[in-house]
C-alpha cells in the first residue's frame, strides 16, 4: 500500500497546517475498495449520484424547509408510527414523479420490468430523508473511507443498488433514532456508566451498574489479531448467566463492543474475527436472545464486518446444534464459522504469539478491567474546540460532495476520472484525520484508550510501550468541574414532536454533556411518542481549559445551541 504525504492549508483560524497520509488503494479482495470491476464501480458511483440527486430535489421542496422536529427530519415515511404501504403513498416521494424519474435514470440495471423497478425504488426512498443523508458523512462515517461503508451494503445486497440504498437507510435510522449510538452509547460511554452507577437515579443507575458489571466481567473484550490482521473479539460464554442482566443492558454492551471493534479496523483490513470461547461451557450458560441480537446486528447494521468466527472447544453435541441453527443464520456468516479444539487448530488462523496462554499460545495478556479515571473525558466539556472541529468536518463534507459529483460525471477509466479520484481520496484522508482529532471531544474514553491501544492518531497497539501507558494514565490531573453523566442525564429534556426544534436552546445555565435519543415504540409496525433529545446545551462563554478564547467568535456558527444532528 502506497502513501502520499500531502500538506493542505488550515480550514479554520489558528489551525495548524496538517500532514495527511493518503491511502492509494491499489489492491484488496475482490469487491473491496481498490479492487472493483467496472460494473461494481459503476454501481458505487450510482449510489452516490442517486444520493446527491435525491438530496438536491428534496431540499428544493418547501416541506424540507418546514421540517423542524426530530421526527420530521430523521423519521422516514416507512418508519413513522402506524406506517403502511397505503399511508406511504402520500409521502413526498410518491407525489413527485420527477424525483423518481431522475433517480431511475441514474440506476445501472438490466431489469426490464419497469413497474417492478419503480415499486422497489419507491419503497427504498421511503426509508430516507435528506437530513438522514446529511448526517451520514458527518457522524456515521468514522475513520473509514466513505466508499468502504457503501461497499459493505452493496456486497451484502449482492450489488443490488436499490436494496443497498434501502438497507443503508434502515441502518442510519437505527443508529440515530433507536440505538442512539453516537448520541448516547459512545458519548456517555464507560465514564458515564460509572457515574450513573455511583450517583444516578432509578433506571439510569440500574443501567449504569449493569453495564459496568459486564465490562468488569471480561465476558467480551478485544485483544490481538489473527493471521489476516483482523482484530480479535473474545466472547467467553462460560461467564454468561441468562437473566443476570436486563435485555437493554446486554444490547447496549453488545453494540458497544461492536463499535470498539469497528474503531480498531485499519485499511486494508475491513473485517474482524469473533473468538467464541466455549471452554468450561455448561447448558446453564446457553442464552439464545443475546445470540439472536448479535446476529441481527452483524447481518443488518454491521454488514460484511465479520471475516471469521472461531468456535473454540465446543462441547459434545455443539456441531449437531450448529447444523440446526445455521438455517436461520445468514449463509455468508455461516460459511465463516470454524470449529477448533486445541492450539494446533488455533494456529491455523492465529499466530502463536497472538494466541493467549490460556489457549496454549504465547501471549500472556489477562483481561483486567481498568476503571475510568478522574476527568479522562475533560475534553468533552470543551465545546468550543468541539464545534470548531465539527465546522471543519462540515467544510470537508462539502468538499467531498463537490468532488464526488465531479467524479461520477467523468467517464470511468479516463485520466480525468483518475485525477478526480485522487483528489477525492485526499479529501477522504482529511476526513479521517479530522475524525481522530474530533474523537476525544465527542466519544467518552474506553478501556482501549486507557490502555493506550487507541492513540490520538488512530494507531492500534494491543501491547503499547509503558511510556504510552503512563501518558494515558496522566490525564487525570485536572480538578473535576462537573459530573459527566449525572449532568447529562439531568439535562435530558423530553420534547414532543411539535415542541422540539434544532435551533431552540435549553434553559439558561444548563450545559449538556450528552443525552439519550430514543423512540418509544416507533417502528415499522409500532406506535409511540417521540421523546428524544440530542446533544444540546447553552452557549459556552469561555473555554474551560484556555485552549481557545470566545471573544472573537461568531456564535451563530460556532455556538453550542445546535444539536449534534442539526444542520
Amino acid at each position: 500500500m502506497a502513501h502520499v504525504l500531502t500538506h493542505y492549508p488550515p480550514s479554520l483560524p489558528g489551525s495548524p497546517t496538517k500532514m495527511v497520509a493518503v491511502h492509494v488503494h491499489k489492491s484488496g479482495p475482490p469487491g473491496y475498495l481498490g479492487n472493483l470491476t467496472p460494473a461494481q464501480e459503476a454501481k458505487l458511483r450510482s449510489i452516490w449520484a442517486i444520493s446527491y440527486k435525491f438530496v438536491e430535489i428534496c431540499e428544493a421542496d418547501a416541506s424540507y424547509k418546514d421540517a423542524t422536529t426530530l421526527e420530521e427530519k430523521f423519521v422516514p415515511p416507512a418508519m413513522k408510527p402506524g406506517a403502511t404501504k397505503r399511508s406511504r403513498e402520500n409521502s413526498m416521494y410518491h407525489q413527485h414523479p420527477v424525483l423518481l424519474k431522475e433517480l431511475l435514470s441514474l440506476l445501472p440495471t438490466n431489469e426490464r420490468n419497469m413497474e417492478k423497478l419503480t415499486k422497489e425504488a419507491l419503497d427504498a426512498l421511503d426509508y430516507w430523508t435528506p437530513h438522514m443523508f446529511r448526517i451520514t458523512l458527518l457522524h456515521t462515517v468514522k475513520q473509514e473511507h466513505p466508499d468502504e461503508l457503501v461497499l459493505r451494503f452493496l456486497r451484502q445486497c449482492n450489488w443490488d443498488v436499490i436494496k443497498a440504498c434501502k438497507s443503508i437507510g434502515k441502518t442510519i435510522y437505527w443508529r440515530t433514532m433507536e440505538a442512539a449510538i453516537d448520541d448516547d452509547i459512545l458519548r456517555l460511554g464507560e465514564g458515564g456508566a460509572a457515574e450513573d452507577e455511583k450517583n444516578g437515579q432509578g433506571h439510569a443507575r440500574t443501567l449504569g451498574a449493569e453495564f459496568m458489571k459486564l465490562l468488569r466481567s471480561g465476558k467480551g473484550f478485544l485483544h490481538g489479531n489473527d493471521k489476516e490482521g483482523r482484530p480479535l473479539t473474545y466472547v467467553r460464554v462460560r461467564l454468561h448467566k441468562p437473566g443476570e442482566h436486563s435485555p437493554e443492558s446486554m444490547q447496549r454492551y453488545i453494540i458497544y463492543l461492536l463499535e470498539m471493534a469497528r474503531l480498531s479496523l485499519r485499511f486494508p483490513v475491513e473485517t474482524g474475527t469473533i473468538f467464541l470461547d466455549l471452554s468450561g461451557f455448561r447448558i446453564s450458560n446457553f442464552d439464545l436472545e443475546p445470540l439472536k441480537f448479535i446476529l441481527k446486528c452483524v447481518e443488518q447494521y454491521y454488514p460484511e464486518s465479520i471475516g471469521l468466527i472461531i468456535v473454540h472447544k465446543a462441547p459434545f453435541g455443539s456441531k449437531a446444534l450448529w447444523k440446526l441453527i445455521r438455517h436461520w443464520v445468514n449463509a455468508n456468516i455461516a460459511d465463516k464459522v470454524r470449529f477448533t479444539k486445541n492450539r494446533k487448530d488455533l494456529f491455523k488462523y492465529i499466530d502463536p504469539n497472538q494466541v493467549l496462554r490460556e489457549h496454549g499460545g504465547q501471549d500472556g495478556y489477562k483481561y483486567e478491567y481498568e476503571e475510568p479515571t478522574m476527568d479522562e473525558n475533560f475534553k468533552m466539556q470543551n465545546t468550543i474546540t468541539r464545534n470548531y472541529l465539527l465546522l471543519e468536518r462540515q467544510m470537508l463534507v462539502e468538499q467531498f460532495e463537490d468532488v464526488t459529483k465531479e467524479w461520477v460525471m467523468n467517464a470511468q477509466g479516463t485520466e480525468r476520472a483518475d485525477e478526480v479520484s485522487n483528489r477525492r481520496n485526499q479529501v477522504c484522508a482529511e476526513l479521517t484525520a479530522n475524525f481522530w482529532e474530533l474523537d476525544p471531544y465527542v466519544r467518552a474514553r474506553s478501556l482501549y484508550d486507557r490502555r493506550g491501544c487507541l492513540s490520538g492518531s488512530g494507531n492500534l497497539q494491543y501491547h503499547p510501550p509503558k511510556s504510552d501507558l503512563r501518558r494515558t494514565g496522566s490525564i487525570a490531573t485536572r480538578p473535576r468541574s462537573m459530573s459527566s453523566s449525572s449532568i447529562a442525564r439531568s439535562s435530558i429534556i423530553a420534547r414532543s414532536t411539535r415542541g422540539y426544534s434544532s435551533s431552540s436552546g435549553t434553559s439558561s445555565g444548563m450545559m449538556s454533556v450528552g443525552a439519550r435519543s430514543s423512540i418509544s415504540g416507533v417502528g415499522s409496525s409500532g406506535t409511540g411518542t417521540l421523546t428524544t433529545c440530542s446533544i444540546l446545551g447553552s452557549p459556552v462563554k469561555e473555554d474551560h481549559f484556555g485552549e481557545m478564547e470566545h471573544s472573537d467568535m461568531d456564535m451563530s456558527v460556532i455556538g453550542d445551541q445546535s444539536s449534534y444532528y442539526s444542520d
